[in-house]
């Protein structure tokens, strides 16, 4: 598997690093950086925290996309998948979205979603 140095930045102390869950795992659990609990309700998108912001190498994306483990109890990322340029040097926000019928309790710290990196490939577009 190949593997692209990502250079990141911890912007608050209790950020997590993003980190793979497994040894051939696609995407990396990104974790947020909330200090205290939030309530999500029903049909609700709120933008969280991370508290970290990336660099990518020019040629590579990061796709932010729901987690399975977050989306069996119906939060999913709302514009997944989300797009990271490499111009995009803040910090990245996640968009999540309650597709429940009851209120769900997001946490300190709790994994909500992973990170993709890929190459990019742009298009010549060639008109007929």
């Amino acid at each position: 598997m190949d593997k692209v140095d990502v250079q990141f930045k911890k912007l608050v102390e209790w950020a997590k690093i993003p980190e793979y869950e497994t040894k051939n795992a696609a995407g990396c659990d990104i974790s947020l950086a909330i200090t205290e609990e939030v309530v999500l309700y029903p049909n609700e998108v709120k933008s969280f925290p991370t508290g970290i912001a990336i660099k990518l190498p020019d040629g590579y994306e990061a796709q932010i996309r729901s987690r399975a483990g977050m989306a069996r109890k119906g939060i999913i990322v709302a514009n997944a998948p989300g797009t990271i340029d490499p111009e995009h040097t803040g910090e990245i926000n996640i968009l999540l979205l309650n597709v429940n019928d009851k209120p769900v309790k997001i946490v300190p710290g709790q994994k909500v979603a992973q990170m993709v990196i890929s190459p990019v490939v742009q298009a010549n577009f060639v008109q007929k």
